[in-house]
C-alpha cells in the first residue's frame, strides 16, 4: 500500500519556538487577482481554525485568483493544547521586545503579510459563546466571541476591498444562509480598534489594516463540537473568497458529517524517518519499546496539523492538540541499507517496501535473503529463534502486541548484524 505525504512536519523538543508552515495552493488561472492568504493557529487552544484550514488545502481546488493559508501559525503552543506558551501571539504586532522569544517568528508573518502580491487576510479563531449586540444571558451578550465575523473597522482606505463591513456582510450572509440552529447565527463584530482598543491594536488583523491590507477575522464558537466549528470557518472562507473574486471547488457535500469523516480518515497516516509508517488514528494508546532514531526525527503526514512532543522521556505523536498515541522511544541508529523484503501475501510472493503498510487476509511470511540481517516479528508466538520463512496467521500474534486498538495491526521490524535498526512493515489483517 502506497500514501501520499504532503509535507514534512515536525519534532518539538522542550521549549522550542516552531517556524510555521506557508502553503502556496496551486491554481489554475494566476492572472486574476486577488491574492488571499488565510491564517490559522495563532493560538494553539483554538482546534477548529487549524482544523479548517487543513481540510482546506486537503480537499478544495483554487481555479482563479490566489490562496496563500499558514495552518499552523503557533505550532509550538498547539502541540501543548496551549493559548501561547510564550503569552498571546495576537497581541504581539504592535511593539515587541527583540528578546521575546517569539520577536523572530512574528517578524516572518509580518514579512509575509506585507507582501505586495497579498492583497486579503482572513484570520480565524474560537471564541466563547455566542456574540450579541445587546445582553440575552450569558453564553449570549455583548462579551462574547463566539460565532462573528470581527472586523477592526468599517473602511480601509487604499486597500483591494475598501468597505471591510460590506464584505464581512457577505461572509456572514454566506455562513447564516446555512446555519445548522439559530442560535449559531452569525452576527458582525466591529472592535472600533482605532478608537483607544489598546489590547485590539495589538492585533495581527489590525497590523495588517495600518498597512492598508484587507483584513478581517471568523470566530467559530467554542460552544460548538470541533467538526460544527470547522463548518462554520469553511463556511467563513468560501463566503470570503466568493466576496473577494477567488474561484474554487471542493470534493465533497459540505456538512459537519462529512467533515468529521475527513478529520477523522481511517486512510490517514504519518511516517517517521522515511522507514515507518503508521496510521493517524486507532492506535493504541501507548507503544512500548518503539524504535526511534535519537536524533534528527522526521515526521511527515497526509495532514498539515500532525507533529511530535517530547515529555517526561516519551514522545507524543499529536494530531493538533489531540494525542494520537504515546511512544516509548527505544532509542538506536538507524541504517536505510535494506530497502526492500520478499513476502508471501496469502499465497502470492511480492516485494515490499521498507516503511510500507500491507494488507493480509490470510497469512503472510518474510523471507528475508540478506543472512547478515534479521527479522523481529512482534508479537509473534513461536517456539523458533529464526521468524524467517515462517508461515504467520493473526492467530499467532498475542494481542496485546498490536499497534491498534483493533488488534488488527502489528509491526514487523528488521535488524542488521550491529544491531542497527533497518526499517518497520506494518502487517495489517483488517
Amino acid at each position: 500500500m502506497r500514501f501520499l505525504f504532503l509535507l514534512f512536519v515536525f519534532l518539538y523538543a522542550n521549549d522550542e519556538v516552531l517556524d510555521f508552515d506557508l502553503v502556496k495552493m496551486p491554481t489554475q488561472d494566476l492572472s486574476k487577482n486577488p491574492a488571499v492568504l488565510i491564517i490559522s493557529g495563532i493560538q494553539g487552544d483554538e482546534p477548529g481554525g487549524f482544523n479548517a484550514t487543513n481540510l482546506f488545502l486537503k480537499h478544495y481546488k483554487i481555479l482563479s485568483g490566489e490562496v496563500w493559508v499558514i495552518p499552523n501559525l503557533n505550532k509550538h503552543s498547539m502541540l501543548r493544547n496551549h493559548r501561547g506558551i510564550y503569552g498571546d501571539m495576537n497581541r504581539k504586532f504592535s511593539v515587541l521586545d527583540k528578546k521575546d522569544k517569539e520577536y523572530g517568528l512574528i517578524q516572518k508573518i509580518k514579512e509575509v503579510i506585507l507582501n505586495d502580491q497579498i492583497q486579503v487576510i482572513y484570520h480565524l479563531h474560537d471564541g466563547s459563546g455566542f456574540y450579541r449586540k445587546t445582553y440575552i444571558n450569558k453564553n449570549e451578550n455583548p462579551n462574547r466571541w463566539g460565532n462573528c465575523s470581527i472586523i477592526d473597522q468599517e473602511m480601509v482606505k487604499g486597500s483591494y476591498y475598501e468597505n471591510l463591513n460590506s464584505l464581512s456582510e457577505k461572509i456572514v450572509e454566506n455562513i447564516n444562509q446555512n446555519i445548522l440552529k439559530d442560535l449559531h447565527k452569525y452576527h458582525i463584530r466591529n472592535t472600533k480598534t482605532a478608537n483607544n482598543d489598546k489590547e485590539m491594536e495589538k492585533s495581527l488583523t489590525f497590523f495588517a489594516i495600518r498597512h492598508q491590507k484587507t483584513a478581517l477575522a471568523n470566530e467559530a464558537s467554542k460552544n460548538l463540537p470541533l467538526n460544527e466549528r470547522v463548518y462554520y470557518h469553511l463556511l467563513g472562507i468560501e463566503g470570503m473568497l466568493h466576496s473577494v473574486g477567488v474561484k474554487f471547488e471542493r470534493d465533497f457535500e459540505l456538512s459537519p458529517q462529512a467533515i468529521s469523516s475527513r478529520m477523522y480518515s481511517s486512510n490517514s497516516v504519518f511516517q517517521i524517518a522515511n522507514c515507518i509508517t503508521l496510521p493517524l488514528f486507532g492506535l493504541r494508546p501507548k507503544l512500548t519499546f518503539f524504535p526511534l532514531p535519537k536524533d534528527n526525527l522526521a515526521i511527515k503526514s497526509d495532514h498539515y496539523i500532525v507533529g511530535a512532543l517530547k515529555k517526561n522521556k516519551q514522545v507524543l505523536i499529536k494530531y493538533g492538540n489531540r494525542l494520537v498515541t504515546t511512544l516509548n522511544p527505544l532509542y538506536i541508529p538507524f541504517s536505510d541499507a535494506l530497502k526492500k523484503v520478499d513476502f508471501s501475501i496469502d499465497g502470492r510472493v511480492q516485494e515490499v517496501l521498507i516503511g510500507e503498510v500491507i494488507k493480509v487476509k490470510s497469512s503472510f511470511a518474510v523471507h528475508l535473503k540478506q543472512k547478515q540481517y534479521r527479522v523481529n516479528i512482534i508479537g509473534f508466538s513461536t517456539k523458533q529463534k529464526n521468524e524467517n520463512n515462517l508461515e504467520v496467521k493473526l492467530k499467532d500474534f498475542q494481542k496485546q502486541y498490536s499497534i491498534d486498538k483493533a488488534e488488527k495491526k502489528y509491526r514487523i521490524e528488521f535488524y542488521d548484524s550491529q544491531n542497527q535498526f533497518l526499517g518497520m512493515i506494518i502487517v495489517d489483517f483488517s
